[in-house]
């Protein structure tokens, strides 16, 4: 099968660099990468898809290595809903609006699979278009309540093992071992994880970045996966 993840992510470091870059894409592949060496079986999805950067590498990765998962992707597609309470006003309400088309157009350039696409507000399309089992999914909120939504959909569909993994989760400038700190810019993403989980530990800071970390959360893993699991991937790109 040809390996399209090198031609992808230097493409996606040119034209999509705010919200797909090198810390992020070796996360996901490392982290997407146990999931299928594990042997959970379920859909991968995105929450918060954009123009498809972080979708199409995905596709790329599961392509590389022999994975037949499907990848469903939700999005708006009209820019980040108004600020909340526990938000920053970073990101201003519109922002990273794209289209659907942006996203097929990426893929079919790639020669990659499409996508399952949900177009609408979280609230919408969560609740009757999310897949039954869930193996892999990566939550691109930037907000508290969109954040929120997509973890109470989530939660039960998830498979032994599966693996969430929440963008902009920390500030590793500011955290310190065993007590991350939240990303200013989208302070409610850690909020709405904390409000879930009940605790800051279910929920792992992973830096890749001097500027961002992500979060990594493990669902409930069998004594059988578990093993799996902790030989590791091989080291990402």
């Amino acid at each position: 099968m040809n390996d399209r993840r090198g031609a992808l992510q230097e493409y996606l470091l040119r034209t999509q660099p705010r919200t797909v870059d090198r810390g992020r894409m070796v996360v996901v592949e490392r982290e997407l990468t146990r999931v299928v060496r594990a042997g959970v079986t379920g859909a991968v999805v995105e929450f918060g898809c954009y123009r498809g950067g972080m979708t199409a590498w995905m596709r790329a990765v599961l392509d590389a290595l022999e994975a037949d998962a499907p990848v469903h992707a939700y999005d708006s597609f009209r820019g980040l809903p108004a600020v909340g309470r526990h938000d920053s006003d970073y990101l201003a309400e519109g922002e990273f609006a794209a289209s659907v088309g942006d996203v097929l157009r990426l893929h079919e350039q790639f020669g990659l699979r499409r996508p399952h696409l949900h177009a609408g507000l979280f609230a919408h399309t969560l609740p009757e278009q999310l897949p039954g089992r869930i193996a892999f999914a990566y939550v691109d909120g930037d907000r508290y309540e969109s954040t929120l939504e997509c973890l109470r959909a989530v939660l039960p569909r998830l498979a032994p093992g599966a693996i969430l993994v929440f963008d902009d989760y920390a500030d590793p400038a500011a955290s310190l071992p065993g007590r991350a700190v939240a990303q200013p810019k989208a302070p409610g993403v850690m909020k709405a994880c904390e409000d879930v989980f009940g605790t800051p530990l279910a929920v792992t800071s992973v830096c890749e970045d001097p500027t961002w970390a992500l979060g990594v959360y493990r669902h409930a893993v069998p004594p059988t996966v578990a093993a799996a699991m902790s030989a590791g991937p091989e080291t990402a790109r």
